[in-house]
Protein backbone atom coordinates (compact mmCIF):
# COMPACT_ATOMS: atom_id res chain seq x y z
CA UNK A 1 0.00 0.00 0.00
CA UNK A 2 2.94 2.26 1.05
CA UNK A 3 4.27 1.86 -2.66
CA UNK A 4 1.73 2.52 -4.56
CA UNK A 5 1.13 6.12 -2.19
CA UNK A 6 4.27 6.79 -3.12
CA UNK A 7 3.69 5.99 -6.93
CA UNK A 8 0.75 7.96 -6.71
CA UNK A 9 2.35 10.97 -5.18
CA UNK A 10 5.00 10.68 -7.59
CA UNK A 11 2.77 10.37 -10.58
CA UNK A 12 0.92 13.42 -8.74
CA UNK A 13 4.03 15.62 -8.80
CA UNK A 14 5.14 14.89 -12.15
CA UNK A 15 1.89 15.74 -13.84
CA UNK A 16 1.79 19.17 -11.86
CA UNK A 17 5.30 19.87 -12.94
CA UNK A 18 4.40 18.80 -16.97
CA UNK A 19 1.34 21.49 -16.76
CA UNK A 20 3.23 24.18 -15.55
CA UNK A 21 6.44 23.18 -17.84
CA UNK A 22 7.94 26.61 -19.23
CA UNK A 23 5.90 28.92 -17.21
CA UNK A 24 7.10 30.80 -14.32
CA UNK A 25 5.29 29.74 -11.19
CA UNK A 26 5.57 30.51 -7.42
CA UNK A 27 6.53 28.82 -4.35
CA UNK A 28 5.80 30.60 -1.37
CA UNK A 29 8.28 33.81 -1.66
CA UNK A 30 9.90 32.33 -4.31
CA UNK A 31 9.74 31.98 -7.92
CA UNK A 32 10.45 29.21 -9.84
CA UNK A 33 10.48 27.13 -13.49
CA UNK A 34 10.47 23.86 -14.46
CA UNK A 35 10.41 23.08 -10.58
CA UNK A 36 13.97 24.66 -9.93
CA UNK A 37 14.34 28.21 -7.92
CA UNK A 38 13.80 31.20 -10.13
CA UNK A 39 15.13 34.39 -8.98
CA UNK A 40 14.62 37.76 -11.32
CA UNK A 41 17.45 40.05 -12.07
CA UNK A 42 15.77 41.64 -15.26
CA UNK A 43 15.44 45.17 -16.74
CA UNK A 44 12.81 47.12 -18.93
CA UNK A 45 12.92 47.99 -21.97
CA UNK A 46 8.82 49.88 -22.33
CA UNK A 47 10.62 50.93 -26.20
CA UNK A 48 11.08 47.49 -27.40
CA UNK A 49 7.11 47.20 -27.78
CA UNK A 50 6.03 50.66 -28.78
CA UNK A 51 8.10 50.64 -31.93
CA UNK A 52 8.34 48.26 -34.72
CA UNK A 53 11.97 46.73 -34.67
CA UNK A 54 13.04 45.04 -37.31
CA UNK A 55 13.47 41.34 -36.20
CA UNK A 56 16.64 41.49 -36.57
CA UNK A 57 17.05 44.12 -34.13
CA UNK A 58 14.66 42.71 -31.86
CA UNK A 59 16.87 39.45 -32.13
CA UNK A 60 19.78 42.26 -30.98
CA UNK A 61 17.74 43.59 -28.08
CA UNK A 62 16.95 40.50 -26.34
CA UNK A 63 19.61 38.80 -26.73
CA UNK A 64 21.79 41.39 -25.62
CA UNK A 65 20.01 41.21 -22.22
CA UNK A 66 20.08 37.36 -22.13
CA UNK A 67 24.04 36.97 -22.97
CA UNK A 68 24.30 39.37 -19.80
CA UNK A 69 21.91 37.44 -17.16
CA UNK A 70 18.83 39.47 -17.90
CA UNK A 71 16.72 36.67 -17.59
CA UNK A 72 12.86 39.25 -17.34
CA UNK A 73 12.07 41.85 -19.46
CA UNK A 74 8.82 44.12 -18.68
CA UNK A 75 7.79 45.98 -21.69
CA UNK A 76 4.33 48.18 -22.47
CA UNK A 77 1.15 45.97 -23.54
CA UNK A 78 -0.72 48.98 -23.91
CA UNK A 79 -0.67 52.15 -26.95
CA UNK A 80 -3.99 53.75 -26.43
CA UNK A 81 -4.95 56.32 -29.13
CA UNK A 82 -7.85 58.73 -29.12
CA UNK A 83 -7.81 60.92 -32.60
CA UNK A 84 -7.02 61.47 -35.67
CA UNK A 85 -3.63 62.41 -36.84
CA UNK A 86 -0.03 61.06 -37.01
CA UNK A 87 0.87 58.60 -34.09
CA UNK A 88 4.18 59.92 -32.62
CA UNK A 89 4.81 55.98 -32.40
CA UNK A 90 4.59 53.16 -34.52
CA UNK A 91 2.53 50.93 -32.72
CA UNK A 92 -1.36 50.91 -31.80
CA UNK A 93 -2.69 48.27 -29.80
CA UNK A 94 -6.02 49.96 -29.40
CA UNK A 95 -7.34 53.26 -31.01
CA UNK A 96 -10.93 55.30 -29.60
CA UNK A 97 -12.93 57.15 -31.96
CA UNK A 98 -16.12 58.58 -30.39
CA UNK A 99 -16.18 56.42 -27.58
CA UNK A 100 -15.76 53.51 -29.61
CA UNK A 101 -12.54 51.42 -28.63
CA UNK A 102 -10.69 48.98 -31.31
CA UNK A 103 -8.03 46.54 -30.53
CA UNK A 104 -5.25 46.21 -33.40
CA UNK A 105 -4.86 42.80 -33.61
CA UNK A 106 -2.52 43.58 -36.90
CA UNK A 107 0.90 43.90 -38.18
CA UNK A 108 1.62 47.28 -36.12
CA UNK A 109 -0.52 46.04 -33.40
CA UNK A 110 -0.54 42.97 -31.65
CA UNK A 111 0.87 40.93 -34.90
CA UNK A 112 4.01 43.21 -33.90
CA UNK A 113 3.63 41.80 -30.33
CA UNK A 114 3.78 38.37 -31.96
CA UNK A 115 7.37 39.55 -33.00
CA UNK A 116 8.36 40.59 -29.79
CA UNK A 117 7.52 37.66 -28.14
CA UNK A 118 9.10 35.81 -30.66
CA UNK A 119 12.54 37.28 -30.56
CA UNK A 120 12.49 37.34 -26.43
CA UNK A 121 11.56 33.19 -26.46
CA UNK A 122 15.04 32.64 -28.51
CA UNK A 123 16.68 34.63 -26.54
CA UNK A 124 15.27 32.93 -23.73
CA UNK A 125 13.59 35.87 -22.00
CA UNK A 126 10.76 35.93 -19.74
CA UNK A 127 7.91 39.10 -20.49
CA UNK A 128 6.35 41.02 -17.76
CA UNK A 129 3.42 42.69 -19.73
CA UNK A 130 0.96 45.38 -17.78
CA UNK A 131 -2.12 46.73 -19.75
CA UNK A 132 -2.21 50.39 -19.06
CA UNK A 133 -0.85 53.60 -18.47
CA UNK A 134 -1.91 55.43 -14.85
CA UNK A 135 -0.05 58.43 -17.10
CA UNK A 136 -0.75 59.90 -19.95
CA UNK A 137 1.95 58.51 -21.80
CA UNK A 138 0.65 56.03 -24.80
CA UNK A 139 -2.94 57.36 -23.95
CA UNK A 140 -3.40 55.64 -20.52
CA UNK A 141 -5.87 55.78 -17.91
CA UNK A 142 -7.22 59.06 -19.25
CA UNK A 143 -8.39 58.14 -22.65
CA UNK A 144 -10.50 55.46 -21.08
CA UNK A 145 -12.23 58.06 -19.03
CA UNK A 146 -12.24 60.89 -21.59
CA UNK A 147 -13.56 58.38 -24.38
CA UNK A 148 -16.75 56.80 -22.26
CA UNK A 149 -17.82 60.10 -20.50
CA UNK A 150 -16.27 60.08 -17.23
CA UNK A 151 -15.70 63.01 -15.49
CA UNK A 152 -12.15 62.27 -13.15
CA UNK A 153 -9.04 59.99 -13.08
CA UNK A 154 -10.02 57.51 -10.58
CA UNK A 155 -13.36 56.88 -12.49
CA UNK A 156 -11.42 54.45 -14.61
CA UNK A 157 -11.54 51.88 -11.13
CA UNK A 158 -15.42 52.78 -10.72
CA UNK A 159 -17.40 53.12 -13.64
CA UNK A 160 -18.82 49.89 -14.63
CA UNK A 161 -18.74 50.99 -18.37
CA UNK A 162 -14.82 51.87 -18.20
CA UNK A 163 -14.11 48.58 -16.43
CA UNK A 164 -15.57 47.29 -19.17
CA UNK A 165 -13.73 48.33 -21.73
CA UNK A 166 -10.98 47.69 -19.85
CA UNK A 167 -11.53 44.22 -19.73
CA UNK A 168 -12.36 44.07 -23.30
CA UNK A 169 -9.28 45.03 -24.10
CA UNK A 170 -7.52 42.20 -21.57
CA UNK A 171 -9.61 39.60 -22.68
CA UNK A 172 -8.04 39.92 -26.39
CA UNK A 173 -4.60 40.41 -25.28
CA UNK A 174 -4.49 37.51 -22.60
CA UNK A 175 -6.65 34.84 -24.75
CA UNK A 176 -4.00 35.23 -27.49
CA UNK A 177 -1.10 34.33 -25.10
CA UNK A 178 -2.33 32.05 -22.83
CA UNK A 179 -0.54 29.43 -24.33
CA UNK A 180 3.08 31.23 -24.26
CA UNK A 181 5.51 30.29 -21.69
CA UNK A 182 7.48 33.25 -22.79
CA UNK A 183 5.39 35.73 -20.44
CA UNK A 184 6.13 35.49 -16.80
CA UNK A 185 3.57 37.93 -15.91
CA UNK A 186 0.54 40.14 -16.57
CA UNK A 187 0.13 43.21 -14.92
CA UNK A 188 -3.25 45.46 -14.55
CA UNK A 189 -1.25 48.87 -14.89
CA UNK A 190 1.94 50.74 -15.10
CA UNK A 191 1.77 52.44 -11.84
CA UNK A 192 -2.02 53.13 -11.18
CA UNK A 193 -2.79 55.86 -8.84
CA UNK A 194 -5.79 58.00 -7.97
CA UNK A 195 -4.05 60.91 -9.84
CA UNK A 196 -2.44 60.93 -13.29
CA UNK A 197 -0.23 63.08 -15.06
CA UNK A 198 -2.93 64.46 -17.50
CA UNK A 199 -5.73 66.98 -17.35
CA UNK A 200 -8.15 65.30 -15.82
CA UNK A 201 -8.15 65.45 -11.84
CA UNK A 202 -8.95 62.94 -8.90
CA UNK A 203 -12.18 63.38 -7.73
CA UNK A 204 -11.25 63.48 -3.71
CA UNK A 205 -13.15 60.05 -2.81
CA UNK A 206 -10.39 57.96 -4.47
CA UNK A 207 -8.42 55.80 -1.92
CA UNK A 208 -6.57 52.30 -0.90
CA UNK A 209 -9.95 50.58 -0.64
CA UNK A 210 -10.53 52.30 -4.40
CA UNK A 211 -7.50 51.18 -5.66
CA UNK A 212 -7.58 47.53 -3.95
CA UNK A 213 -11.08 46.48 -4.88
CA UNK A 214 -10.20 47.17 -8.51
CA UNK A 215 -7.10 45.34 -8.62
CA UNK A 216 -9.09 42.12 -7.30
CA UNK A 217 -11.75 42.08 -9.56
CA UNK A 218 -9.21 42.71 -12.44
CA UNK A 219 -6.69 40.41 -11.04
CA UNK A 220 -9.58 37.36 -10.46
CA UNK A 221 -10.93 38.62 -14.14
CA UNK A 222 -7.78 37.72 -15.75
CA UNK A 223 -6.97 34.44 -13.77
CA UNK A 224 -10.52 33.31 -14.97
CA UNK A 225 -9.19 33.63 -18.72
CA UNK A 226 -5.90 32.14 -18.11
CA UNK A 227 -4.78 29.68 -15.24
CA UNK A 228 -0.70 29.67 -16.96
CA UNK A 229 0.25 32.98 -16.15
CA UNK A 230 1.26 34.96 -12.93
CA UNK A 231 -0.59 38.34 -12.10
CA UNK A 232 1.14 41.27 -10.74
CA UNK A 233 -0.72 45.05 -9.74
CA UNK A 234 2.53 46.91 -11.83
CA UNK A 235 2.36 48.92 -8.84
CA UNK A 236 5.04 51.45 -7.34
CA UNK A 237 4.42 49.96 -3.84
CA UNK A 238 3.74 52.81 -1.80
CA UNK A 239 3.65 51.28 1.48
CA UNK A 240 0.48 52.21 4.13
CA UNK A 241 2.23 51.52 7.25
CA UNK A 242 3.18 55.30 8.84
CA UNK A 243 0.87 58.21 8.30
CA UNK A 244 3.71 60.69 9.13
CA UNK A 245 5.88 59.51 6.35
CA UNK A 246 4.60 59.91 2.70
CA UNK A 247 5.96 57.21 0.91
CA UNK A 248 4.64 55.14 3.82
CA UNK A 249 1.45 56.64 4.33
CA UNK A 250 -0.42 55.00 1.43
CA UNK A 251 -0.25 58.48 -0.86
CA UNK A 252 -2.65 58.58 -3.82
CA UNK A 253 -4.49 55.10 -2.88
CA UNK A 254 -1.90 53.05 -2.98
CA UNK A 255 -1.33 50.43 -0.25
CA UNK A 256 1.22 47.11 -0.69
CA UNK A 257 0.02 45.53 1.58
CA UNK A 258 -3.63 45.41 0.79
CA UNK A 259 -2.81 44.70 -2.67
CA UNK A 260 -0.15 41.95 -1.97
CA UNK A 261 -2.81 40.29 0.27
CA UNK A 262 -5.17 40.15 -3.06
CA UNK A 263 -5.88 36.04 -3.87
CA UNK A 264 -5.34 36.08 -7.45
CA UNK A 265 -2.41 38.86 -7.01
CA UNK A 266 0.56 36.48 -7.10
CA UNK A 267 3.87 38.44 -6.15
CA UNK A 268 4.08 42.21 -5.09
CA UNK A 269 5.88 45.08 -7.56
CA UNK A 270 6.97 47.58 -6.16
CA UNK A 271 9.90 50.51 -7.74
CA UNK A 272 12.33 52.86 -6.29
CA UNK A 273 13.15 56.57 -7.52
CA UNK A 274 14.70 58.46 -4.45
CA UNK A 275 15.82 61.72 -6.65
CA UNK A 276 11.87 61.52 -8.06
CA UNK A 277 10.18 61.02 -4.57
CA UNK A 278 11.92 63.96 -2.61
CA UNK A 279 14.69 61.47 -0.41
CA UNK A 280 17.98 63.44 -0.20
CA UNK A 281 20.63 62.69 -2.68
CA UNK A 282 22.81 61.87 0.57
CA UNK A 283 20.38 59.11 1.56
CA UNK A 284 19.67 57.85 -1.55
CA UNK A 285 21.99 54.71 -0.80
CA UNK A 286 20.71 53.58 2.83
CA UNK A 287 17.03 54.87 1.82
CA UNK A 288 16.99 52.48 -1.02
CA UNK A 289 18.38 49.49 1.17
CA UNK A 290 15.61 50.39 3.95
CA UNK A 291 13.03 50.38 0.85
CA UNK A 292 14.25 46.81 0.29
CA UNK A 293 14.03 45.53 3.18
CA UNK A 294 10.62 46.84 4.45
CA UNK A 295 9.28 45.51 0.88
CA UNK A 296 10.86 41.67 1.44
CA UNK A 297 9.20 41.75 4.78
CA UNK A 298 5.42 42.23 3.91
CA UNK A 299 6.89 39.39 1.08
CA UNK A 300 7.70 36.88 3.62
CA UNK A 301 4.44 37.78 5.27
CA UNK A 302 2.48 37.72 2.78
CA UNK A 303 3.85 34.42 1.75
CA UNK A 304 4.59 35.65 -1.92
CA UNK A 305 7.74 36.94 -3.99
CA UNK A 306 8.24 40.17 -4.23
CA UNK A 307 10.22 42.27 -7.16
CA UNK A 308 12.03 46.01 -7.41
CA UNK A 309 10.69 45.98 -11.16
CA UNK A 310 12.03 49.60 -11.17
CA UNK A 311 14.52 51.34 -9.47
CA UNK A 312 16.77 54.31 -10.45
CA UNK A 313 18.65 56.99 -9.62
CA UNK A 314 19.83 60.32 -11.61
CA UNK A 315 22.20 61.01 -11.97
CA UNK A 316 23.43 57.31 -12.33
CA UNK A 317 25.02 56.17 -8.94
CA UNK A 318 27.16 52.88 -9.09
CA UNK A 319 27.25 52.70 -4.97
CA UNK A 320 23.63 53.27 -4.74
CA UNK A 321 22.92 50.09 -7.46
CA UNK A 322 25.50 48.31 -5.70
CA UNK A 323 24.00 48.64 -2.39
CA UNK A 324 20.64 47.53 -3.50
CA UNK A 325 21.44 44.43 -5.81
CA UNK A 326 23.47 43.19 -2.57
CA UNK A 327 20.87 44.03 -0.66
CA UNK A 328 18.02 42.17 -2.49
CA UNK A 329 20.47 39.34 -3.43
CA UNK A 330 21.16 38.56 0.62
CA UNK A 331 18.18 39.07 0.70
CA UNK A 332 17.24 35.63 -2.36
CA UNK A 333 14.69 38.34 -3.51
CA UNK A 334 14.25 39.55 -7.23
CA UNK A 335 14.54 43.00 -9.02
CA UNK A 336 14.53 44.52 -12.94
CA UNK A 337 16.14 48.17 -13.47
CA UNK A 338 15.00 50.80 -15.25
CA UNK A 339 15.59 51.16 -18.15
CA UNK A 340 17.85 48.64 -20.36
CA UNK A 341 19.81 50.19 -23.76
CA UNK A 342 21.53 49.13 -26.61
CA UNK A 343 24.09 51.79 -28.35
CA UNK A 344 23.95 50.32 -31.37
CA UNK A 345 20.23 50.89 -32.03
CA UNK A 346 20.34 54.37 -29.45
CA UNK A 347 17.56 53.37 -27.70
CA UNK A 348 15.98 56.12 -25.76
CA UNK A 349 17.65 57.80 -22.94
CA UNK A 350 15.60 59.35 -20.31
CA UNK A 351 18.72 59.64 -17.66
CA UNK A 352 18.10 56.44 -16.50
CA UNK A 353 19.12 54.32 -18.68
CA UNK A 354 22.17 52.40 -18.47
CA UNK A 355 23.74 51.42 -21.96
CA UNK A 356 25.18 47.31 -22.80
CA UNK A 357 28.54 49.26 -23.60
CA UNK A 358 27.97 51.57 -20.16
CA UNK A 359 30.68 51.11 -17.60
CA UNK A 360 28.34 51.13 -15.31
CA UNK A 361 26.64 48.10 -17.22
CA UNK A 362 29.43 45.81 -16.64
CA UNK A 363 31.12 47.10 -13.52
CA UNK A 364 27.34 47.00 -11.72
CA UNK A 365 24.54 45.24 -13.79
CA UNK A 366 26.44 42.53 -15.29
CA UNK A 367 28.39 41.48 -12.46
CA UNK A 368 25.17 41.51 -9.85
CA UNK A 369 23.29 39.69 -12.75
CA UNK A 370 25.87 36.83 -12.99
CA UNK A 371 24.96 36.76 -9.16
CA UNK A 372 21.94 35.82 -9.44
CA UNK A 373 21.89 33.44 -12.16
CA UNK A 374 24.25 31.43 -9.85
CA UNK A 375 21.37 31.67 -7.93
CA UNK A 376 18.96 29.63 -9.97
CA UNK A 377 17.24 31.57 -13.00
CA UNK A 378 18.81 30.83 -16.26
CA UNK A 379 15.82 30.23 -18.67
CA UNK A 380 15.90 27.80 -21.51
CA UNK A 381 16.06 28.40 -25.13
CA UNK A 382 14.17 25.68 -26.18
CA UNK A 383 10.90 26.20 -26.77
CA UNK A 384 8.11 24.21 -25.17
CA UNK A 385 5.11 26.79 -26.13
CA UNK A 386 1.50 25.09 -27.42
CA UNK A 387 1.79 27.83 -29.69
CA UNK A 388 2.73 27.37 -33.67
CA UNK A 389 1.89 30.38 -35.86
CA UNK A 390 0.81 33.98 -35.62
CA UNK A 391 -1.99 36.26 -36.97
CA UNK A 392 -1.79 36.85 -40.34
CA UNK A 393 -2.76 39.76 -42.21
CA UNK A 394 -2.09 43.05 -42.77
CA UNK A 395 -3.33 45.28 -40.24
CA UNK A 396 -7.07 43.25 -38.33
CA UNK A 397 -8.76 45.08 -35.95
CA UNK A 398 -11.04 43.78 -33.24
CA UNK A 399 -13.54 46.30 -31.50
CA UNK A 400 -14.44 46.36 -28.09
CA UNK A 401 -17.84 46.90 -27.48
CA UNK A 402 -17.90 48.47 -24.21
CA UNK A 403 -21.77 47.96 -23.94
CA UNK A 404 -20.92 44.49 -22.40
CA UNK A 405 -18.32 41.99 -22.21
CA UNK A 406 -17.41 40.48 -25.68
CA UNK A 407 -15.75 41.76 -28.41
CA UNK A 408 -17.01 42.20 -32.11
CA UNK A 409 -15.31 41.89 -35.56
CA UNK A 410 -14.69 44.94 -37.07
CA UNK A 411 -12.76 46.50 -40.28
CA UNK A 412 -10.38 48.84 -40.10
CA UNK A 413 -8.01 50.56 -41.91
CA UNK A 414 -3.72 50.46 -41.13
CA UNK A 415 -2.55 52.87 -39.12
CA UNK A 416 -0.13 55.70 -40.19
CA UNK A 417 3.00 56.31 -38.10
CA UNK A 418 5.96 58.45 -38.37
CA UNK A 419 9.08 57.14 -38.82
CA UNK A 420 10.49 57.54 -34.56
CA UNK A 421 13.78 59.83 -34.11
CA UNK A 422 16.88 58.86 -33.13
CA UNK A 423 15.81 59.94 -29.48
CA UNK A 424 12.22 58.05 -29.66
CA UNK A 425 14.79 54.80 -29.86
CA UNK A 426 15.07 54.57 -33.59
CA UNK A 427 17.26 51.97 -34.92
CA UNK A 428 20.46 53.27 -37.30
CA UNK A 429 19.73 50.41 -39.57
CA UNK A 430 17.92 50.31 -42.72
CA UNK A 431 16.06 46.88 -42.36
CA UNK A 432 12.47 46.68 -42.84
CA UNK A 433 10.35 46.85 -39.97
CA UNK A 434 8.44 43.66 -39.10
CA UNK A 435 5.48 44.20 -41.13
CA UNK A 436 4.96 40.88 -41.33
CA UNK A 437 3.72 38.50 -38.33
CA UNK A 438 5.36 35.13 -38.90
CA UNK A 439 6.59 34.97 -35.62
CA UNK A 440 6.11 31.30 -35.50
CA UNK A 441 3.49 31.18 -32.82
CA UNK A 442 0.18 29.91 -32.53
CA UNK A 443 -1.35 33.12 -31.12
CA UNK A 444 -5.23 34.20 -32.37
CA UNK A 445 -7.41 36.30 -31.04
CA UNK A 446 -10.01 35.49 -28.41
CA UNK A 447 -12.40 33.13 -29.84
CA UNK A 448 -15.53 35.98 -29.79
CA UNK A 449 -13.57 38.07 -31.77
CA UNK A 450 -12.35 37.53 -35.62
CA UNK A 451 -10.33 39.78 -37.53
CA UNK A 452 -10.77 40.89 -41.51
CA UNK A 453 -7.59 41.95 -43.36
CA UNK A 454 -7.75 46.06 -44.38
CA UNK A 455 -8.39 46.61 -47.91
CA UNK A 456 -5.03 48.33 -49.30
CA UNK A 457 -4.66 52.15 -49.54
CA UNK A 458 -6.88 52.88 -46.90
CA UNK A 459 -5.67 55.36 -44.01
CA UNK A 460 -5.85 55.01 -40.44
CA UNK A 461 -3.85 58.07 -38.60
CA UNK A 462 -3.87 58.63 -34.54
CA UNK A 463 -1.93 60.72 -32.13
CA UNK A 464 -1.79 60.36 -28.20
CA UNK A 465 -3.78 62.48 -26.44
CA UNK A 466 -0.53 63.70 -24.86
CA UNK A 467 2.98 63.71 -25.95
CA UNK A 468 5.89 61.51 -23.87
CA UNK A 469 7.07 63.34 -21.33
CA UNK A 470 10.04 63.10 -19.16
CA UNK A 471 10.43 62.80 -15.85
CA UNK A 472 8.16 64.98 -13.60
CA UNK A 473 10.07 67.17 -10.80
CA UNK A 474 7.29 67.07 -8.46
CA UNK A 475 8.13 66.07 -5.00
CA UNK A 476 7.50 62.60 -4.27
CA UNK A 477 4.92 62.22 -7.43
CA UNK A 478 7.12 60.22 -9.57
CA UNK A 479 7.87 60.42 -13.05
CA UNK A 480 5.86 61.74 -15.37
CA UNK A 481 6.55 58.95 -17.54
CA UNK A 482 8.88 56.97 -19.36
CA UNK A 483 9.40 57.95 -22.57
Amino acid sequence: MKVFATAAALFASLSAHSATAGYVTTSGTNFELDGQPFYVFGTNAYWASEITWSKTDLSTIFNTMAKSDLTVCRTWGFADLNQTGTAPYNVVYQLWENGKPTVNTGDNGLGYFDQVVAAAKTAGVKLVVPFVNNWSDYGGIDVYVQQLGGKYHDDFYTDEKIKTAYKNFVKVFVTRYADEETIMAWQLCNECRCAGSGALKESGNCNAKTLTDWMTEMSAYIKSLDSNHLVASGSEGFMNTDKSVYLYSGPSGVDFDANLAIKSIDYGAYHAYPDSWGVATAEAKTWGVKWIKDHVASGTKAGKPVVLEEYGIKPLDSASYLAWSDEVYKSKSNMQYWQFGVKSLNTHDDGYAIFDKDELFSTVIATAAAKFASLGGSTSKKSTSKTASSVAGDASYATDDSSNEETEATEAPTATTATPSAADASSDTAEESTADSNSGLDTEASADTSTQETPSGSDLSAETTDTPVGPSSDKCAVRGRHA
